[in-house]
């Protein structure tokens, strides 16, 4: 008799983790610029494809929204976690264009740091993810860790690095310091959840309501 195989919980979750890399290794490797290029500069180009980078670019958004959906968790972090893969790319998306067009020019330091690739697909992708499992509050603050791509980009554009170079860099620092901050993010909400359930237990203390 055939066993009947069913889409659980643990299912769910190995199913969003592999969504979640997936989507954080599109966002890192895909060149944003292009995308952005291609819809300020559509039809002087002779080799843009308008249509092929808008799908990257939605391929992107989709899979990282599909990972925070299959994530065994309430609808309410569901919700806040789609809400922010959502604003954080399109917001990146509308600021792009209009820096593209000229329009956001000063100061050119900020926007070459909230526009960073490496800074976006953290962001999105780190922060989605505490939000989406329900982690602590005080672990949203790994999300900073978004920052680090930023901070060392321009640096290694001063250090003359070749375009391979840059990318590989790129995308080691998203992996290594995206799974840290997920780790560290599990790590910290047990060990507060461990330690508010032992003052529950202690001696003396005040009764549950």
């Amino acid at each position: 008799m055939a066993t009947d195989l069913r889409f659980g919980r643990g299912a769910r979750y190995g199913a969003a983790i592999a969504l979640e890399l997936f989507a954080t290794y599109l966002a890192t490797v895909t060149d944003f610029s292009a995308i952005l290029q291609a819809e300020s500069y559509s039809g002087s180009i002779r080799n843009d494809v308008p249509i092929v980078d808008a799908v990257q670019f939605v391929v992107i958004v989709g899979v990282m929204s599909a990972a925070v959906l299959l994530l065994p968790t309430s609808g309410a972090r569901r919700v806040g976690a789609l809400t922010l893969v959502c604003v954080t790319f399109f917001l990146w998306a509308t600021f792009g264009l209009l820096r593209g067009a000229g329009h956001l020019i000063e100061p050119a330091g900020l926007w070459s740091f909230v526009l960073n690739q490496g800074f976006v697909a953290l962001l999105a992708s780190v922060g989605g993810w505490l939000i989406a499992r329900g982690r602590h509050p005080l672990t949203w603050l790994l999300a900073a860790v978004a920052v680090v791509p930023a901070i060392v980009g321009p640096r290694l554009v001063e250090a003359n690095v070749t375009s391979g170079g840059y990318a590989l860099v790129m995308q080691g620092i998203v992996i290594v310091f995206g799974l840290s901050a997920v780790w560290a993010g599990a790590a910290i909400d047990r060990m507060l959840v461990s330690r508010r359930d032992a003052a529950t237990r202690r001696p003396g203390s005040p009764a549950k309501r």
